[in-house]
């Protein structure tokens, strides 16, 4: 049978089912210690929100991410990068079964996929807590379709030797460059400018990874913007700065000039 989207196993007697005792998922003061040292706020959610559906890992459950989000008070992109990171990390084992894709290059025509994006995990044995505790999950849920493309024109491209290294060709070639604080503030710089946009964000790094109306990476063409960006505000900064050491230059000048007139008029 099915409920809330989620696999569960028949139960040929529902009248033994009802006398049997509820399993809830068996936190330890250890494990709960180090889960809090090494994720956030919104991974810890959505890491216990799938243990508590699935304490013993003996069902196969299907689950929405909008719905996900929307019980957990997340929004829908905090709830999707909470799974990515928690594959990342090795809790879980995520796979992308099925997604809706629309061409947004002019020379091809529009072609629609099944509209159900799928994604499927598996969690993997937590490294910490009870070590007698098996805790291996099978889970899927479904994703919201990820809007690639927008509907604003193309902004022209800032001028200069903003560029990337010839040498990378894909997205996930490019974000292995930066560091953490570049990243961070990359990714907060094209959230920023999704706010605008007529549809929606729910992926970022979906959204990087597509192609621009004119068939260009579009995180390359961010990447440029999110340069020349750096180098204005830095720019500014150094203005700042000048104008400040100039003020104090005058200030100090009017003060020795007031002093010497003290003096001499002792």
């Amino acid at each position: 049978m099915t409920k809330n989207n989620c696999y569960v196993q028949n139960e040929s007697n529902s009248a033994e089912h009802k006398q049997k005792t509820p399993l809830f998922y068996r936190l330890t003061h250890d494990e709960w210690v180090e889960t809090v040292k090494n994720l956030t706020g919104a991974e810890i959610k959505v890491l216990y929100y799938l243990r508590s559906l699935d304490p013993f890992g003996d069902r196969h459950l299907e689950y929405s991410i909008t719905e996900m989000a929307k019980e957990l008070t997340l929004s829908k992109g905090a709830a999707s990068k909470a799974v990515k990171k928690l594959d990342q990390i090795g809790l879980i084992d995520a796979q992308i079964l099925k997604v809706k894709i629309k061409i947004t290059t002019d020379r091809y025509k529009e072609t629609k996929f099944p509209i159900r994006n799928n994604v499927s995990y598996s969690e993997s044995r937590f490294p910490i807590g009870n070590p007698n505790f098996v805790e291996e999950t099978s889970v899927s849920y479904r994703k919201p379709q990820i809007p690639i493309g927008n509907k604003r024109q193309s902004e022209p491209l800032p001028e200069g030797h903003l560029t990337t290294p010839q040498t990378i060709k894909t997205y996930s070639d490019f974000i292995k460059t930066l560091s953490e604080k570049e990243r961070a503030s990359f990714f907060n710089f094209c959230q920023q400018k999704t706010k605008n946009l007529s549809q929606e964000v729910i992926d970022l790094e979906a959204w990087l990874a597509s192609k621009t109306k004119a068939g260009e990476n579009r995180w390359e063409v961010q990447y440029r913007f999110y340069q020349a960006s750096t180098l204005c505000r830095n720019q500014e900064q150094h203005t700042q700065a000048r104008e400040q050491v100039e003020k104090w230059k005058r200030d100090l000048e009017k003060q020795t000039i007031t002093a010497t007139v003290t003096c001499k008029n002792r």
